[in-house]
């Protein structure tokens, strides 16, 4: 029996030296791109340098401890800690992170998070199971061993929800601005459980809610406005011979969108109707797309030429469909990172909207993507607070995480919604964990209107909204939620008919109220 119990030791030990050595060895060989994954976790950042060294000598001083037969027991109680350590940090980065990095080297980059759990998991207790066996066969070592590896589990754990919150500090850090709350703008009328959290707000019509499906880029699924019901409509491509990556639904009635800017093409087709049309096929990479009109879009793309971001036109059905708009966006630093945002169109007022991620700037423009106006938001950032380093190979990457100014947002009948990642001045910060702060601006009569809480009860990290006539629509984790605007907030949408005022190019407005 001991040499039965012997040759299991044995056998998990070379398995973690296999497993150690070959991680090592994996960052080692691309050790600057290391470096700089470690750097954008939202966990790691704030101890990015020691880490990046640290993880490569502990795991090649464990290889040499599970080598030797003196030293192999503490050899596998720090494979044990290593592994906890790993687990619980997936675990926190695909649970309460807003984006996820990557850090591993090898196969295991190959693996999703989830697969990688489930293996890092089952490591954890190959190594429990190890020690215990180590341990012999007395009840009294037995106990010994399980105890001192829940304290070490429970220290392992403390360690990263520490670094974890070390790191949140530094990089959300509180703005000298005020917000203007205002009272009871919204009414909870239905909410939906979709039971699964891979839906995403596809649009919305007068008469239904249509959802995407990110496991599912071909299926359209329709519900009433108030969840009553909910019918799937499976989308048929005229032709879908091509490598889809990022493929997603749009809708504007009476007609949607199947489009994806990595092959790059776009499918038109008409609501009720399962096929749909190519519409554009090579004509333009892009990064977002956005209705115009029918038959016509703006787009944010990465122009080679200049080496930058930017925003254009497509318009497909014409003889040169693309007309890109270079000197929008500018560039302060990389010009991909530091222009990076969202752009959105306004059908009501004819208005596209683009807003920054890492800078208190928006623009306002025609529906020819020429500038009207440059906003800042009420928030002090107005420049990026990122760094980008250069890989030996010519990629740009985060050297660290980015302080992220604005989130979401949405554009209707003259006024903007921004999700905020940011605190003001004399806010509850409990409330604010548990909700989304949502500031309301106007691009036609220039002025910051107000903010207002959504209920974030179950602390989910990511959220998608839409607004159609009166109402607000949210996504959040499995549930949809529909809102009603009060009057503080309704009084200041355009009618569709309404003569929109003038605003004078490059006029500079400060939403500061």
């Amino acid at each position: 029996m001991k040499t039965v119990r012997t040759r299991f030791i044995e056998i998990f030990s070379y398995f973690f030296i296999l497993l150690f050595c070959y991680a090592s060895i994996s960052k080692m060989m691309d050790f600057e791109n290391f470096q700089i994954q470690i750097a954008q976790s939202p966990l790691l950042s704030a101890f990015s340098n020691v880490i990046s060294y640290g993880v490569l000598i502990i795991e090649l001083a464990i290889c040499i401890l599970l080598i030797f037969e003196r030293t192999r027991k503490i050899g596998l109680y720090f494979s044990f800690v290593l592994m906890v350590l790993f687990t619980v940090y997936i675990y926190m980065i695909l649970n309460y992170s807003e984006f996820i990095p990557c850090s591993c080297g090898g196969i295991l980059e190959k693996m999703d998070w989830k697969t990688h759990l489930i293996f890092n998991i089952a490591t954890v207790i190959i190594a429990a199971f190890a020690i215990v066996l180590y341990s012999g066969s007395k009840r009294q070592e037995i106990f010994k061993s399980v105890s001192l590896l829940i304290v070490l589990s429970i220290v392992s754990c403390s360690a990263i929800i520490l670094m974890y919150r070390q790191s949140e500090f530094m990089i959300k850090k509180e703005n000298n601005f005020t917000r203007r709350f205002l009272q009871h703008p919204i009414t909870e009328k239905n909410r939906f459980n979709l039971q699964i959290n891979s839906y995403y707000l596809a649009g919305i019509s007068k008469d239904s809610v249509y959802l995407g499906n990110y496991t599912a880029p071909f299926l359209l699924t329709s519900t009433d406005l108030n969840f009553k019901a909910m019918k799937d409509h499976r989308i048929i491509p005229d032709r879908y011979d091509f490598d889809f990556k990022r493929a997603q639904l749009k809708v504007n009635a009476p007609d949607f969108y199947l489009y994806d800017g990595s092959v790059p093409v776009i499918y038109q087709g008409m609501l009720g109707n399962h096929q749909a049309k190519t519409l554009s096929l090579g004509q333009a990479y892009f990064s977002q797309l956005v209705n115009i009109s029918k038959d016509s879009f703006a787009i944010s793309t990465y122009f080679k030429d200049s080496e930058k971001q930017t925003l254009g036109l497509l318009n497909p059905l014409q003889k040169n469909p693309l007309n890109l708009k270079s000197g929008i966006l500018g560039k302060t630093n990389d010009g991909i990172f530091d222009t990076d945002g969202q752009l959105h169109f306004d059908p009501i007022t004819q208005t596209a909207v683009y807003v920054h991620y890492y800078k208190n700037q928006l623009l306002i423009m025609d529906n020819h993507l020429t500038i009207k106006a440059k906003y800042k938001t009420i928030d002090t950032i107005s420049i990026p607070q990122i760094e980008v380093s250069e890989l030996s190979d010519g990629k740009k990457k985060m050297s660290k995480p980015p302080l992220k100014v604005n989130k979401k947002a949405f554009a209707y009948a003259g006024l903007l919604f921004i999700e905020s990642n940011l605190i003001g001045k004399f806010e509850d910060r409990d409330r604010w964990k548990n909700s989304f702060i949502i500031d309301v601006y106007s691009t036609v009569k220039q002025g910051y209107i107000g903010s207002f809480y959504l209920p974030n009860p179950k602390k989910e990290k990511k959220m998608q909204f839409h607004i159609a006539d009166q109402h607000l629509y949210v996504l959040t984790g499995n549930e949809i939620i529909k809102y009603r605007f009060a009057q503080n907030i309704t009084q200041h949408f355009i009618a569709g008919g309404s003569r929109k005022p003038e605003l004078r190019v490059g006029t500079k407005f400060n939403f500061t109220s």
